[in-house]
């Protein structure tokens, strides 16, 4: 009778056996997947870290252009209210002649958001952070860089020219300009138009800067929430 029980003991102690490897194996592959999650999070950790710092010297970059774009316009300003004017000439002038007719240029840190993109945005685990970067990236600094490059090409197209040719000399260091004939200037309404112009392409340009600036403010603080989330 025991010899009939021993097939059946010799079956219950394979099947135990097999359900130990099972359970051995299932166990194995949650550490590894434990292990590749948490892998993939220090990853995205590091990932957010340096876009932050990215976006935090942009930031820093539109700080400094918003100062510079403020003082275009109102030497802009100035300038043609005294071309309209009877005010004489003086060389006080030449401070705002010279900040009129200049033009900012910045180029965005866009390194970490490519290492994201060839990814397939498979680095950022959170779905709305992804999307809100790729928005940022695509419309807040798209625009930004569009609004650079239209003050640039005006500056090229335009300004420049009025530089070489009706100016005496242009200083950068000091961001002088003097004029050649202060009298001609004043009858000269194709300068005073095209001067109205680039001040206006300014201060379209400043709106979308300050937008832009709004935006990299939000999307810094959520990165720092999503960083808070993966530290815990």
């Amino acid at each position: 009778m025991a010899d009939d029980n021993r097939p059946i003991k010799y079956a219950r102690y394979a099947i135990g056996e097999i359900i130990l490897v099972v359970i051995g194996i299932l166990i194995a592959l949650q550490i590894n997947t434990w292990n590749a999650d948490k892998e993939a999070r220090k990853l995205e950790f590091l990932t957010l870290a340096e876009l932050k710092k990215n976006i935090e010297t942009d930031l820093e970059s539109m700080d400094l252009m918003k100062t510079s774009l403020n003082s275009r316009i109102r030497a802009c300003e100035i300038i043609i209210q005294s071309l309209s004017s009877d005010q004489p000439y003086h060389d006080s002038l030449n401070i705002y002649f010279g900040l009129a007719m200049v033009y900012d240029d910045m180029d965005f840190h866009k390194g970490i958001y490519e290492s994201i993109k060839i990814s397939g945005n498979q680095l950022i685990d959170d779905n709305s952070l992804r999307f809100d970067i790729n928005n940022y990236y695509d419309y807040s600094v798209q625009d930004m860089e569009d609004g650079i490059r239209e003050i640039r090409d005006d500056f090229y197209n335009y300004m420049l020219t009025y530089l070489r040719e009706d100016f005496k000399y242009y200083r950068n260091i000091d961001s002088k300009a003097e004029p050649r004939d202060f009298e001609a200037l004043k009858e000269d309404m194709t300068y005073k138009l095209s001067l109205g112009i680039f001040m206006d392409v300014n201060r379209m340009n400043l709106r979308i800067l300050l937008n832009t600036i709004q935006a990299s403010t939000e999307l810094i603080e959520k990165i720092d929430q999503r960083l808070s989330k993966i530290e815990r």
